[in-house]
């Protein structure tokens, strides 16, 4: 026998590797190398496991919000009166709504399909597609800032733009929306009391001279001292109607004070200066003479109101009213104040994979809506078969059915393969 030392060469070229000695290390070693080479393809295996679970999740996840979105793109589409032939032939209006609900749930604390519902409340308000998209903005910005839900928000916003003869443009319902953001962070109300005062008091503020920075300026003033809401709101018209359109026992007392409502031209005078003059004529009156007055002008219900406005007129109301007329901002501030929190981000992450998922889900929605339109067919097709032949032609037709089926799935295995290799690819770089 040939004996052969350790790192001979056989003859077709392997190598005979002699240990001597213990080799409990040597087999360790390799054993390590085994055990981290399986480890690595294990890892592989899963990672591609979980990533493959993950896609499909997202694919469901997409589905969900994707078509939720667009059932909520119908219903603002069947309100505005646009029709499915208008949308298959690609509606401008119904695509500049479904663009702005989207944009709206990138650059918003609401998401899209909220968005969308907002667009809803703004199309049963009777506004067309591009006043809608215009106001949408603004309402959620007014949403966000006062802490209201969407309804509420754009009930408010369309009802006071529309009491107070104000066009309903972005532009308009931000400077409102800033206002009562600015009156609610320098004034004891929140924004959601004043739209409740605002939207009592109605179309009795379009006499105000100061237009709006004087509505919310009294609203204000009058919510200092506990008169806020819908109660502040009663007050408010309350006073303007028996100061503008007085009885002739108001009048009387009125006339007597010297106090002019009007001015020369028949316009109604700031709320401030009727009150500021109304303190001075009554300077040397007892309480007692004071209220006797003050209830012939105002009646004994308002006097609490009257009173308050009294009590505030001067540089409190004219210091409110300097910031509420240079309140640019303030509701989108108060908005993204709000936001300044864990809570928020994940609100703002939420709204961010909604939109993933509906850009996902408009990839793929053709496909999806012809494969259930397919199934529904051939359930149909079955039905009729069993009514007219009975089991023995139903399951002629449910094996038609699977035929169609395979083939249908035949014809979008491409692009699934496709997808795959993708992923994959992505995988591998990734790792």
């Amino acid at each position: 026998m040939v004996s052969r030392k350790r790192g001979d060469t056989m003859a077709d070229g392997s190598v005979i590797i002699d240990i001597k000695g213990d080799s409990s290390a040597f087999q360790k070693t390799l054993g390590g190398l085994s055990s981290l080479a399986g480890g690595a393809l294990k890892g592989v295996g899963t990672a591609v496991g979980a990533a493959t679970a993950a896609v499909g999740g997202l694919a469901a996840a997409a589905i969900k919000v994707g078509s939720g979105f667009e059932s909520s793109m119908s219903q603002v589409a069947a309100t505005m009166g646009i029709t499915t032939d208008e949308i298959a032939n690609g509606s401008a209006d119904f695509e500049l709504l479904s663009q702005a609900a989207k944009d709206a749930g990138a650059t918003t604390a609401f998401s899209a399909s909220q968005a969308a519902e907002a667009l809803n409340y703004l199309a049963l308000a009777g506004y067309d597609a591009q006043t809608a998209a215009d106001a949408l903005p603004a309402v959620l910005n007014l949403a966000a800032a006062g802490g209201m839900d969407l309804a509420y928000a754009s009930d408010l916003a369309t009802d006071a733009m529309s009491a107070l003869g104000i066009e309903a443009s972005n532009e308009n319902l931000t400077k409102f929306g800033d206002q009562m953001a600015k009156t609610a962070s320098k004034a004891n109300t929140s924004v959601a009391q004043l739209g409740e005062a605002i939207l009592t008091v109605g179309g009795t503020a379009k006499s105000l001279a100061g237009g709006t920075v004087e509505l919310n300026a009294a609203l204000g003033v009058l919510a200092n001292r506990g008169i806020k809401g819908a109660e502040g709101g009663t007050a408010l018209r309350n006073v303007i109607l028996s100061l503008s359109a007085p009885t002739d026992k108001a009048a009387d007392a009125m006339n007597s004070l010297g106090l002019n409502v009007y001015d020369a031209a028949g316009n109604m005078r700031p709320l401030n200066e009727v009150f500021k003059d109304l303190n001075k004529s009554m300077a040397n009156m007892t309480e007692g003479e004071k209220t006797k007055v003050l209830s012939e002008i105002f009646n004994k219900v308002d006097l609490k109101s009257a009173q308050a406005l009294l009590a505030g007129c001067g540089d409190e109301f004219d210091n409110l009213a300097d910031a509420i007329a240079n309140s640019g901002g303030a509701m989108q501030d108060m908005a993204d104040t709000q936001l300044d929190n864990l809570q928020g981000d994940i609100t703002i992450l939420q709204s961010g994979l909604e939109g993933l998922g509906i850009a996902a889900y408009e990839s793929m929605n053709g496909p999806l809506r012809e494969s259930v339109q397919l199934a529904t067919s051939m359930v149909g097709e079955i039905s009729d078969a069993f009514s007219q032949g009975g089991i023995t032609a139903a399951v002629g037709a449910v094996g038609d059915a699977l035929a169609q089926m395979v083939s249908y799935i035949a014809g979008l295995a491409p692009q699934m393969i496709n997808a795959g290799v993708q992923l994959l690819t992505s995988l591998v770089t990734g790792i």
